[in-house]
């Protein structure tokens, strides 16, 4: 989607201004997209293009992190949800592969209902622990890689050790 603060009426910029083109990627498949953008003006070399690239995924999470409360250090929060949806309508996923990575990778664990693949418009769970093993701010992310576009793709974790 293209959106521009650019004049109407006049329908010219003057010289020595400029206005700004939006571009929004709402990508509609995985994989890397292209597009391109042109301006067709007065100017020499009319029409000017720009080039536009972009990395889809058919992966969604919801949510899109997992934030815990304080837990004493040692002592394990509830476990929470994170559900991966497939969005692809006729892909599966393959080669899944999920981790926990990132600073404090240690003081978060998970369990999966995925396998190593997920049917097109299927669902699975990833629950998440948090066991701080130090006081403070911690943090990490799920990681998962996988063949739909775009990985691999987190979801964000935090959490507080007291």
């Amino acid at each position: 989607m293209l959106t521009n603060n650019c004049p109407i009426s006049p329908s010219f910029v003057a010289p020595g201004a400029s206005c700004t083109l939006l571009v929004a990627f709402k990508p509609q498949t995985g994989g890397t997209l292209t597009g391109t953008v042109t301006i067709t003006d007065n100017a020499a070399g009319s029409p000017q293009t720009v080039g536009l690239t972009g990395t889809g995924t058919v992966v969604s999470f919801s949510p899109t992190s997992l934030p815990f409360s304080a837990v004493t250090v040692g002592q394990s929060s509830i476990p929470q949800a994170i559900i991966m949806t497939n969005n692809a309508k006729n892909q599966t996923l393959r080669n899944i592969s999920i981790s926990i990575t990132g600073t404090n990778a240690g003081d978060f664990s998970q369990t999966i209902t995925c396998g190593s693949s997920l049917a097109a418009l299927a669902t699975c769970t990833i629950t998440v622990t948090f066991t701080p093993t130090a006081t403070g701010s911690r943090s990490a992310s799920v990681s998962v890689a996988d063949n739909g576009g775009g990985g691999p793709q987190t979801v964000p974790l935090s959490g507080t050790g007291q």
